[in-house]
C-alpha cells in the first residue's frame, strides 16, 4: 500500500476531477464567475456540492 503524496493535488469537484490548482489558473486567466469556470472544466455542472468552495476562490481573489 502506497501513502498518498503530500504534494497530491486538491480536487474541488470530484465530479469532474477539477483540482484547486486548474480553478485559480483559470481565476488568474480572467474567468471570473462560476458559469465561467464551469464551462472550462465541467466544475459545478454534476452534484453541484463544490459551487460554494469555487465561489471562495473567486472571493479571495476579488480580495
Amino acid at each position: 500500500m502506497t501513502k498518498p503524496s503530500l504534494d497530491q493535488e486538491k480536487i474541488i469537484c470530484t465530479c469532474s476531477g477539477t483540482s484547486e490548482t486548474k480553478i485559480n489558473q483559470l481565476i488568474a486567466k480572467g474567468f471570473d464567475d462560476l458559469d465561467k469556470i464551469a464551462s472550462a472544466t465541467g466544475a459545478s455542472t454534476g452534484c453541484g456540492a463544490c459551487d460554494i468552495i469555487i465561489l471562495d476562490l473567486l472571493k479571495k481573489d476579488a480580495s
